[in-house]
């Protein structure tokens, strides 16, 4: 996974009024699953969603041409352009004559979707066979109440006339993809901001629209109901929301996808592009989980020196980093990696990274990765044994046996996040002191109010111990900066304020959730609002996970938001995507054929989550805290989850092979272990036990603790349970 990481630009150009739902459609759901898909690749995808972005000072000075035209320049080839029955806005001032823009001077009385569209594309011929547009059947518009049809229709004849023309001479280019003519779509009604409109509306407003927008959007037949007070309101806090969209989106992943194939000239898989050893492959995994981290990052200049000056100071005791959720550690660490490597290239730099890749929260995988490496750089004579207890003892004398000379660094982040088995959290397995040329750095989170395992280890050993500080104003105005300006983006100076206000944006964890939640926002007018109503609590942290739960509430199938998160919590090690859509859509429904918005999800969830092999799990921890405080706020709730899963996995088979395949095995000489679902062996009784200790924890005598006690003197599970796992750590 050598190389450097690559990036796409794609321009979105449409009006704006009128294309919500399509913007919703690319942000929430194409543009994160090619990301996915082209995060394989090395290979960073931004949309460019003008919606926001143009500030106020910027709208008044005219600079909102020359900015959108930049970022299209920022963004070739790659332009998408929507277009319905709306013309869009006509700038009164354009760009002087002299300046790049300058040409715009022969276009006066057009709108800047025009604009975009004839600088992008039309005017360069090269650009012909880089872009792609679709234009939307109006049929839709007949359903709208006549008081917003204005959003979705034509402004006026002039703009009708200019329209027209404009679809004409894009149809009648000579280009490769043609246009997509009349995608379909439906009017669901208007999709209500309750987020943003209770701020405003009093209770018996409230108590008359909750009822017929619990969903969020009010359709044609709770439209009629409503007076003409309630009308107004919904009109001021409402969009357009069309359905039907998924053709529309498929058409434009597909197209983007093979577009961007081209240009990078990407295999058709990863794999296929490089192949690599187990070690570098997993290294791998680790510098893409530090460039993830680092796409973004300022200051902490004081906490890299105190790291520095660590490595360069003669210490023969590990540094343990520290702070609480969310405060930078992982950042932080991948600042200091990744710089000193550029600066010592002759140091052996072993990064490891808990949760970054399928193997890195096993305590065995990790040590055989660290004495493979030392092995392997050192040339020494001791093979790497593949069992826990041999690979602590290999691992401790390979140490001591690093010659002077050939300096170590190795770095362990979130140690709090290594899996419990082989009692990895206890520190056994880590030499109380190292070689002056052997330096380590690890990191463990240390949040108020909670013991943390890790943390109790190493009161017992001495550490060279250094905290995490909280963002400097500097660095929060900086990362504000920064962070809106990858999707171009862009907050006054007004918004700015009113953000960093907010004392819990010192919070690096919040800060980047928080411009994360406004960068998807679509709505320019009501940006100050969502800015105010960010959580200033006692767990502010937590609250924002909580909006962001809200949010995904709003967009997608409220159910399927529920069994995600609850389901993903209540899991003993995470769900793989298979198990999550055996669950949600059954066991007969195809990955790639899942009709659900389980991915769409889980996508969204990304940037919070870990890997555990195939399964997912979350890396914050305000995050569960967030889902139990929505999902899972009491026994009750906890104990239905558990048994869900429970009943999910009681249903499988302990092992892969038929009856017949497994007699065959028995007579065949050297004895040899059954494929075991292992799957089913570790969460099975986890689950049960959760759901007994929930649900019938004041009733010894209850049917819960009688499954747990069949479980556990069932031949098949125990045949099963140590096949699995010969040395019982399971």
């Amino acid at each position: 996974m050598a190389g450097d990481w690559r990036t796409i630009r794609v321009f979105i150009s449409s009006t704006f009024r009128d294309m919500h739902s399509e913007r919703d459609w690319l942000v929430k759901r194409v543009f994160p699953a090619l990301r996915e898909r082209l995060e394989q690749y090395r290979v960073h995808l931004v949309d460019i969603d003008l919606r926001w972005g143009i500030t106020e000072d910027q709208a008044k000075n005219d600079e909102v041409l020359d900015l959108c035209l930049n970022q299209i320049d920022e963004c070739r080839p790659f332009f998408l352009g929507l277009l319905g029955e709306r013309y869009g806005w006509v700038p009164e001032g354009l760009p002087d004559p002299s300046s790049k823009n300058g040409w715009t001077q022969h276009h006066t009385g057009k709108s800047v979707t025009e604009l975009e569209i004839r600088w992008g594309v039309l005017m360069e011929k090269a650009m012909h066979d880089h872009a792609m547009f679709l234009f939307r059947d109006p049929a839709f518009a007949q359903d709208v109440p006549e008081a917003m049809r204005h959003e979705v229709e034509v402004e006026n004849p002039e703009s009708e006339a200019h329209l027209k023309r404009l679809k004409d001479e894009i149809r009648n280019a000579q280009r490769q993809f043609p246009v997509i003519k009349n995608y379909p779509c439906e009017y669901a009604g208007l999709r209500l901001n309750w987020g943003l409109a209770k701020f405003d509306l009093n209770d018996q407003q409230i108590a008359m629209l909750e009822p017929l927008a619990e969903d969020g959007i009010v359709d044609n037949n709770e439209y009629a109901t409503l007076n003409e007070e309630l009308r107004e309101v919904v009109h001021h806090y409402s969009t357009v929301a069309l359905v039907g969209l998924e053709e529309f989106g498929t058409q434009i992943q597909t197209w983007l996808w093979t577009a961007i194939c081209t240009k990078l000239n990407l295999e058709d898989s990863p794999d296929e592009a490089e192949e690599v050893d187990s070690l570098t492959q997993e290294l791998g995994f680790h510098k893409r989980f530090m460039e993830s981290r680092l796409r973004v990052y300022v200051g902490r200049r004081s906490l890299q020196q105190q790291l520095i000056e660590f490595v360069k100071s003669d210490s023969e005791k590990p540094a343990l980093l520290t702070g609480p959720s969310g405060s930078g550690k992982s950042a932080a660490l991948a600042k200091f990696v990744t710089e000193y490597e550029k600066k010592c290239p002759e140091t052996l730099v072993l990064p490891h990274f808990v949760g970054a890749s399928p193997n890195s929260t096993g305590l065995r995988q990790m040590l055989y990765r660290f004495s493979s490496e030392l092995k392997n750089k050192f040339n020494l004579e001791d093979e790497v044994p593949p069992d826990t207890n041999s690979l602590i003892t290999t691992f401790r004398q390979f140490v001591t046996q690093v010659p002077q000379g050939g300096n170590v660094l190795l770095v362990i982040d979130a140690l709090n996040q290594l899996d419990e088995s082989d009692y990895a959290q206890q520190m056994n397995w880590l030499p109380m002191q190292f070689p002056s040329q052997f330096k380590v750095v690890v990191s463990c989170i240390d949040d108020p109010g909670r013991e943390e395992a890790v943390l109790t280890a190493f009161r017992n050993r001495e550490t060279h111990r250094i905290e995490v500080p909280v963002l400097t104003n500097e660095e929060r105005f900086d990362i504000v900066k920064e962070v809106p300006s990858i999707s171009a983006k862009a907050l006054n100076s007004k918004q700015v304020e009113l953000l960093l206000q907010n004392k819990a944006t010192t919070n690096p964890l919040y800060l980047l959730v928080a411009l994360e939640e406004l960068r998807g926002f679509g709505s320019f007018e009501q940006l100050n609002r969502r800015i105010s109503r960010f959580p200033q609590g006692s767990d502010p942290v937590t609250e924002l996970f909580v909006q962001v739960i809200h949010r995904m509430q709003a967009e997608f199938d409220e159910l399927t938001v529920y069994e995600v998160l609850s389901l993903l919590a209540c899991a003993r090690r995470g769900l793989s995507d298979r198990e999550l859509l055996d669950i949600i859509e059954g066991s007969s429904v195809a990955i790639n054929k899942s009709e659900s918005d389980l991915f769409p999800i889980l996508r969204q969830l990304r940037p919070y989550m870990q890997h555990r092999g195939e399964l997912r799990d979350f890396f914050h921890r305000n995050l569960y805290k967030a889902v139990e405080q929505e999902f899972l706020p009491d026994s009750t709730s906890k104990s239905a989850a558990h048994a869900n899963l429970a009943e999910y996995f009681e249903r499988q088979d302990y092992f892969s092979e038929s009856l017949g395949e497994q007699r065959a095995r028995a007579k065949r000489l050297p004895p040899s272990a059954r494929p075991v679902n292992i799957r089913k062996v570790d969460e099975l009784p986890h689950q049960f036990l959760q759901v007994a200790k929930l649900s019938g924890k004041d009733d010894p005598k209850s049917p819960h603790w009688d499954k747990v006690a069949d479980l556990f003197t069932e031949l098949q599970f125990l045949e099963a349970k140590a096949e699995a796992d010969p040395e019982g750590k399971a």
